[in-house]
């Protein structure tokens, strides 16, 4: 019996699953990422490792998730968003229990790797899948999804604290092992999630014409799907260049040119982020209204403000904490340049409907994942380039990410907010109508 979508429509439930997964597979992917780091001076004493080992596994990690995005984008188009999903969640959930019984460098590097192909396939196929089911609202959605990066972050940096506080020497353990319980997620995934119709009307339509689904480079043989795909990545990788390069060390900033301590930074954080999150999702809903473009360029405008703000506090010569951070100049312009993370809350929405059903998943998953892993030589840049002014090192890399951004999002075509994704032809109008999903 032939495929259809008005047959198989998705029920208000469904979609909200598929909503809350993703979110949920997002904030855990940031809690795998980042709990690593903040465990990581307690597991360099554990296990006897040197920074510069320790460093190695986070690039390694980072490494994995560009294995894991092209892996797992594939595994989405041949065999379906839902496996795809289910089972990078269980990969990064087994990775990051098998971590925590590592009892030497070697087998945290191998654990840890096998940890980032899962990470590094949850974020596209996720997308992917969303975007696939849920028409009005897209951008405000994947705003959600992408906000929710930050409380994985901040949920990493407290249970880490308070596990190793109580656990003492081998606390970090029992935090890296905390990592595996999104395989709770794959039940919820396997017994309620429903499979993206467009990837069935898809699978349908090409195994009628002896098609199969794309890989890497099958997607960049098309020129079309080639120049989306570079613009996508630049995109990607322009936002990671700016954000790694100043959260990366700004707290080494804080301490070495003003010397406070971490309380300080902490202080500092979680206002801007608390701040910024409602803002992204406010971008979100703006985007479906005006267009994926302009949402993204106006708080880019911001993040570039920012940091130019942030090059002259690193140039001038007053480094007097003077108390407070309300009136710190270089809180407002750390706060400012945060506003300006909002430019990638659309991100989520704009690269699955840049690309057609049948190479979505993989085109998604490797842009994205090539330009985060890309982003990872921006730390070390800005430390090889400018060790001894900070601030300058920061303030330019991140001049240079959002330049690549804006030029990026103003050559990337436009993409209608409501069109039906099961559809493969590529829509360019700026926005699209108000009906309900």
């Amino acid at each position: 019996m032939p495929w259809s979508a008005e047959a198989e429509a998705y029920t208000s439930g469904q979609r909200w699953i598929i909503l809350i997964s993703a979110v949920l597979g997002y904030v855990t992917d940031g809690y795998n990422l980042l709990i690593l780091t903040f465990a990581l001076p307690s597991i360099t004493t554990g296990l006897g490792i040197s920074a510069q080992q320790a460093g190695t596994v986070i690039t390694l990690q980072l490494v994995a998730s560009i294995v894991g995005g092209a892996l797992f984008g594939r595994i989405a188009d041949s065999l379906g968003r839902k496996r795809a999903l289910s089972w990078s969640i269980a990969l990064f959930s087994v990775g990051a229990l098998l971590s925590a019984f590592s009892w030497n460098y070697s087998t945290l590097l191998l654990t840890r790797f096998l940890a980032g192909i899962g990470l590094g396939g949850e974020w596209g196929v996720g997308m992917a899948l969303f975007s696939e089911a849920w028409t009005r609202h897209r951008g405000l959605g994947a705003a959600v999804i992408q906000s929710s990066l930050p409380i994985g972050s901040l949920l990493a940096g407290v249970v880490t604290a308070s596990i190793i506080s109580d656990w003492g020497p081998n606390g970090w353990r029992v935090s890296l092992a905390t990592g595996c319980l999104p395989i709770l997620l794959c039940v919820v995934i396997r017994l309620w999630m429903p499979e993206s119709r467009a990837w069935l009307a898809s699978r349908t339509r090409h195994a009628a014409n002896g098609d199969s689904a794309a890989n890497l480079l099958q997607v960049l043989r098309d020129s079309k799907a080639t120049t989306r795909w570079l613009l996508a990545f630049g995109l990607v990788l322009g936002y990671m260049i700016s954000f790694y390069s100043v959260t990366s060390w700004m707290p080494t900033f804080i301490v070495r040119s003003f010397h406070e301590g971490p309380a300080v930074w902490q202080e500092v954080n979680t206002f801007a982020v608390w701040v910024v999150i409602p803002l992204k999702i406010a971008i979100g809903l703006w985007g479906d209204r005006v267009g994926r473009k302009v949402a993204s360029l106006v708080p880019a405008a911001f993040t570039l403000a920012g940091s130019i703000g942030i090059v002259l506090v690193g140039l001038s010569p007053d480094r007097i904490f003077p108390g407070s951070i309300w009136t710190w100049s270089l809180f407002w312009m750390f706060f400012l340049w945060s506003m300006g993370n909002a430019q990638s809350s659309l991100m989520g929405a704009w690269l699955p409907e840049s690309f057609e059903t049948r190479i979505r998943a993989t085109a998604t998953s490797t842009a994205y994942m090539f330009g985060r892993g890309g982003s990872a030589l921006a730390p070390s840049a800005v430390a090889f380039f400018a060790a001894d002014n900070l601030g300058l090192g920061m303030g330019v890399a991140s001049i240079v990410g959002v330049i690549l951004f804006t030029m990026c999002a103003v050559l990337l075509p436009e993409t209608n907010s409501t069109q039906d994704l099961a559809d493969d032809r590529l829509v360019t109008t700026p926005k699209g109508n108000d009906d309900d999903f």
